[in-house]
């Protein structure tokens, strides 16, 4: 099921066609078609003495929405499926009619909405809840003229937000055009204390200590490419993603501190998805992101999120029980070969009772679906082809993953490949990330267990070299000892079967190798690992 989506916001007018008829992936809301138009309503709006959108923004605007008409036409979008959304800015636009009697006069079949501020605010939430597998904490979606306040809870497929979502006037544009008129020290003051009584009126069923707040918008998703670039230990961070992208509040306030002026805006355009346009808002962004901390001091995490109003329609249109499906297990089934499902029962036999169900639950089965897909590489490719699936490679425009999610993942398909890289220092900066947004020794027990699902794993595949289980007794697995301090694996092999004997030396060298990367890292709460090996 084709469905067309044109999202006419204050900054920009963004098209989309996502593809939902395939139920295994539909969860990630694949794209066939997206682009964005530099048409700003809000800056038209300003532009006019009487709030009337002018006569050559809105020719501009029909071009693009006709060009877009075409390419639904040439990729067989029915009419009934392609819907219209109007925002703030067309809501207060003294001739929105006449902008929506123009797209219903380009194609008179499509579904036309503008959208209230309540609806607004739920199309946005649902959008940021798709960007992720779980979420529950505050959500902020900045626009040109607005930002809309709430607090979300999806947890399990069950989406629940405010009855009271806040839309206050502070707006990317917006707050451009205020700053040029008035003190960032006044302005800041007055959205502290605007942003207070919409954290009690949205009533979060949650304290704001220790909660995690989303963001989304253009203009903060131009602040998440800054911090980025700020708080960056390195050279470069290593996901150039700005869907779940993760700082804590303090670093925020770090980045708010910066200081945007005319003679610092020609490098801020050297940031990594930083237009000019974008920079010159920034000081606005910044002064909100103050303002925020000053209110909500105690917030915890911060999350840069890519979902949006065409988001959260393409999400309302799902099942209850797709929405319940985990992302990073609906993108990697694609590519799963025949033997894989046979490979994650026998990997599931060998984890511990105190394995993280985020290993246990998400990174095994999506690793195990990937065993194969680096198989037709060249032995010089395959395990950085591995590395980058979800950052450049294949996965990287998939929806709704996170960078722990994207990075691990990678790790462990370079580990099954040999782990031997172009540039050992991407590997690190991936590791690193890991570690450090899965909050230290968390992340070290994720990086042994995905080590040691990526070489446990790799025996597995090398028994089923073709991805097809042509055997199934081949190998079995028994969990013997299952100690918080001590795991043991028994492992038991066909006898005379050339597929194990043909590996049988990496077979061996298994516990060796497990082994010397508990010791390497030191990593505290995780179990030695032994294995037993025989040949029946």
């Amino acid at each position: 099921m084709l469905i067309g989506v044109i999202d006419i916001g204050s900054n920009a007018v963004r098209f989309c066609i996502s593809d939902l008829s395939d139920s295994v992936v539909s969860r990630n809301l694949p794209i066939v078609f997206q682009e964005r138009a530099k048409i700003s309503l809000y800056d038209a709006l300003a532009a006019s003495t009487d709030r009337r959108i002018s006569d050559d923004v809105l020719n501009t605007l029909r071009i693009a929405i006709m060009r877009f008409d075409k390419i639904c036409k040439a990729l067989n979008v029915p009419n009934k499926n392609v819907s219209v959304f109007g925002t703030e800015a067309s809501r207060s636009a003294a001739n929105s009619d006449e902008i929506f009697a123009m797209i219903r006069n380009i194609n008179s079949s499509w579904t036309v909405n503008l959208l209230s501020q309540k609806m607004e605010a739920i199309y946005g939430a649902m959008g940021i809840a798709s960007s992720f597998y779980e979420i529950k904490g505050l959500v902020m979606d900045l626009g040109g003229g607005s930002i809309q306040i709430s607090w979300v809870s999806s947890l399990a497929g069950n989406f629940v937000m405010s009855d009271s979502a806040v839309s206050l006037p502070y707006g990317a544009a917006a707050l451009f055009q205020r700053l040029r008129a008035q003190r960032a020290e006044a302005i800041k003051s007055e959205i502290t204390s605007a942003f207070a009584l919409a954290f009690k009126k949205i009533k979060p069923p949650f304290p704001l200590k220790g909660a995690n707040l989303y963001l989304s918008g253009g203009g903060f998703r131009g602040l998440g490419c800054l911090a980025m670039s700020i708080l960056s230990d390195d050279e470069y961070y290593p996901v150039p993603i700005i869907n779940g992208y993760r700082c804590s509040i303090k670093d925020l306030e770090k980045v708010a501190q910066k200081q945007v002026n005319d003679n610092t805006m020609d490098k801020l355009e050297d940031v990594f998805r930083i237009s000019r346009r974008r920079a010159s808002q920034l000081p606005g962004i910044l002064t909100l992101v103050q303002a925020l901390v000053s209110a909500a001091p105690e917030i915890d995490a911060v999350y840069f999120c890519q979902g949006g109003i065409k988001e959260g329609f393409l999400y309302s249109k799902l099942d209850d029980s797709l929405k319940i499906r985990d992302p990073l297990v609906t993108c990697t089934a694609a590519h799963a070969r025949p033997a894989c499902t046979k490979i994650e029962t026998l990997m599931t036999s060998a984890m511990s009772s105190f394995t993280p169900s985020y290993i246990s639950k998400r990174i095994l089965p999506a690793a195990v679906s990937l065993l194969y897909y680096q198989a037709p590489y060249t032995k010089d490719t395959q395990a950085t082809a591995a590395l980058n699936i979800a950052v450049t490679g294949v996965l990287a425009g998939v929806h709704g993953l996170s960078h722990v999610d994207r990075a691990l993942l990678g790790i462990i398909l370079c580990e099954r490949w040999g782990g031997e890289v172009f540039d050992e220092r991407v590997l690190g900066r991936l590791c690193d990330l890991v570690v450090s947004e899965s909050r230290g020794n968390l992340g070290l027990a994720y990086m042994f267990w995905g080590y040691y699902v990526s070489k446990l794993a790799t025996v597995f595949a090398d028994l089923f070299p073709a991805g097809i289980v042509d055997n199934e007794n081949r190998v079995t697995v028994e969990l013997v000892k299952d100690e918080i301090d001590a795991l043991f694996v028994e492992l038991t092999f066909a006898k005379d079967d050339p597929c194990t004997l043909a590996v049988w030396d990496d077979i061996e060298g298994l516990e060796r190798k497990v082994k010397k990367f508990r010791k390497k890292f030191d990593i505290i709460g995780v179990p030695k690992v032994s294995f037993k090996l025989s040949i029946k």
